[in-house]
Order: C-alpha cells, then structure tokens, then sequence
C-alpha cells in the first residue's frame, strides 16, 4: 500500500511541475479516489488520470492540472493533489485542465470508527 501511494505521490510531483500545452486537447480527465473519509488533521494524496487528443496516459510534458477545494476551511488542498482535513465537515475536491474537471468528495469526521475502537463491557 505504502508503494503505491509512493508512485501516486511521485506521480503527482513530477506532473505538476510540468506545463499543460493548450496545443492539445484533453479528452479525458478522472480523479482518484471520488470519494474519500478521513479523519481531522489527516492528509491524503489524491491523484488522476488524463489523456489528450493525439497522447498518452499521463504525458509528464503536456500535464498542468489546477487543484481547488469548495471549503478550505473544511479540507486544503496543495498545487500536488494533497489535502489536509481542517475541521469536520463535507467538501469537494476538484482537479481542472483546460475544459475538463473531476471531483472527490471529501468527509471529514473526529474518528473513523473500527473494530478495534469497540468497547467490551462486563455484567
């Protein structure tokens, strides 16, 4: 898991130090994940997928995507796809190149309950 959010993460800082060419047109644009929970004041990387008229999957000299949250006051978001939970809410996340935009849906919560936050009580 740790690999493949290294990769994402690679991924995502070598594409946006590189400019997106108005000479092609993008066809194809998705976010990764569409939908995320996560706790306050955690961070996760999110990433995406492109493709252009005429390219390929991801050309690291054509990718320049903007990144914007609905509610940083809820969950920022860097220039690299990074957020970070600010306070306890819901807010869409939301990659741009040219004409083309793809949102996640962030939900921030105090805890994310699981099995092992359960409490055994005694009689």
């Amino acid at each position: 898991m740790k690999k493949i959010l290294l990769v994402i993460a690679f991924t995502i800082f070598i594409t946006s130090l590189i400019s997106c060419s108005k000479d092609f047109k993008v066809t194809y644009l998705e976010i990764y994940p569409t939908e995320l929970t996560t706790k306050l004041d955690e961070t996760s990387q999110l990433s995406f997928s492109i493709v252009y008229e005429g390219g390929d999957f991801n050309d690291p000299n054509l990718i320049q995507v903007d990144w914007q949250s609905s509610d940083a006051s809820i969950v920022e978001v860097n220039d690299s796809g990074k957020i970070t939970a600010k306070a306890i809410g819901v807010a869409d996340i939301t990659v741009t190149c040219q004409d083309l935009s793809s949102t996640c849906t962030v939900t921030v919560n105090d805890t994310i309950a699981s099995d092992s936050d359960a409490t055994i009580t005694q009689n």
